[in-house]
């Protein structure tokens, strides 16, 4: 396995709580969900396509299981009595999925940047052990507000440590085996680092905020909710597509259907300028529709001989890219296959994980269904199959 993903959630949130507050922070609802639910629902809409693992306190642990089954996790790790012997208990757990690399990450961080995701992993190159995301310090530092000879630093020589952190899994067990119960590190990027191995540090995300205050739920409330971002509406778009449908011969023997980008060998193939995917044509037509963008055959024209018997997730990328260029977002795609062969509920799972596998579309947000044209028509005499889609996007209202 490539990477695993921790959350730590184990912790006893001594200077959260109050006389007024006996709830750990990660366990604090804002919005009818615990702060460790929304961290998990953060990393889960990136869509990392890679294992996530929690870890909580024994306390926690009932908790926490009901938690992991409501998201179709692993079963949570119980942890420790310090933030590194949570992380080494943790690692021993996974260990035996063999794992190039881990994101180690706080709960108490519950805001979860996808583009921080994307630089530490692109930033994890053989000769770091270690990629972190840092800040710079805005205010004025001073070594003891208490103490009588106060001493002002120069905060252009520090930054402030984030997580999530990146790490080598084989060097950063290793490590934690080596210093087990000899010392404490408040992360696993300083553990790394004082034990010679090389770190990187790149810019992190100001709205990363760690919740380790009760005075901290405000900030960290509105942006949860949303309160600073920009306000989005939502558009739907309709896609249709359909092809012929031709029964293969010895002339045509290695020919195959595809639907989603899935080869299905049933006895025909579907007949396009490309690969005359119906279900991947439709998706993007609906795409473009919700961004009023026209539609596929306006982007690639069937008269370009550039686009014969093109793979049509070159299409659906761009469609995919336009949206992201319009500060759009997807909702969900509902899409219905008509057709009496094959009979799609057999491969709905493998059309929708091929197509997630294939771009950045979650598996939640797609809905497949197979329709039988019960033996009426072009389609019910098995001579092409259509494909109606509906897709919902979010984007921000100017």
């Amino acid at each position: 396995m490539e990477l695993v993903y921790i959350i730590l959630a184990a912790g006893l949130s001594e200077r959260f709580k109050s006389k007024h507050n006996k709830i750990e922070k990660q366990f604090y609802l804002i919005n009818k969900k615990t702060i460790l639910e929304i961290c998990i629902e953060n990393f889960i809409k990136l869509n990392l396509k890679s294992k996530i693992f929690i870890v909580v306190s024994k306390n926690r642990f009932n908790d926490a299981i009901k938690i992991c089954n409501k998201y179709n996790l692993s079963s949570p790790i119980l942890g420790g009595n310090s933030r590194q012997e949570s992380v080494f208990k943790a690692l021993i757990k996974v260990e035996n999925y063999k794992p190039k690399n881990v994101v180690i990450h706080d709960a108490a961080r519950p805001y979860v940047n996808k583009n921080i995701i994307e630089k530490l992993i692109y930033n994890m190159k053989n000769d770091i052990s270690c990629v972190v995301p840092t800040l710079k310090v805005a205010d004025t530092i001073i070594e003891n507000k208490i103490h009588k000879n106060i001493k002002y630093l120069d905060k252009k020589n520090y930054l402030l440590v984030q997580t999530p952190q990146i790490c080598n899994f084989n060097k950063l067990i290793m490590t934690h085996r080596k210093v087990y119960k000899k010392q404490n590190y408040g992360d696993d990027s300083s553990l790394l680092l004082e034990n010679g191995f090389k770190i990187k540090y790149i810019e992190g995300d100001p709205k990363s905020l760690k919740i380790t205050y009760a005075e901290d739920l405000c900030l960290i409330k509105s942006i949860i909710e949303d309160k600073h971002m920009k306000n989005y509406i939502t558009k739907t778009g309709i896609g249709y597509d359909v092809h012929k449908l031709v029964k293969i011969n010895s002339k045509t023997k290695d020919r195959k259907l595809i639907l989603g980008g899935l080869e299905i060998d049933n006895g025909y193939f579907l007949k396009g300028h490309s690969d005359a995917d119906v279900l991947l044509h439709a998706i993007t037509d609906s795409i473009y529709g919700a961004l009023n963008e026209n539609d596929i055959g306006y982007h690639f024209p069937p008269t370009d001989t550039k686009w014969k018997n093109c793979d049509s997730f070159v299409f659906l990328k761009h469609a995919l890219r336009k949206l992201k260029e319009k500060n759009a977002e997807l909702i969900h795609i509902d899409a219905v296959i008509i057709t009496e062969s094959p009979k799609i509920l057999d491969y709905v799972n493998e059309i929708k994980s091929k197509i997630s596998n294939s771009t950045d579309i979650n598996k939640e947000m797609l809905s497949i269904k197979g329709k039988s044209n019960e033996g009426i028509g072009f389609i019910g005499r098995k001579e092409g199959i259509a494909v109606f889609t509906n897709t919902t996007i979010k984007i921000i209202d100017d």
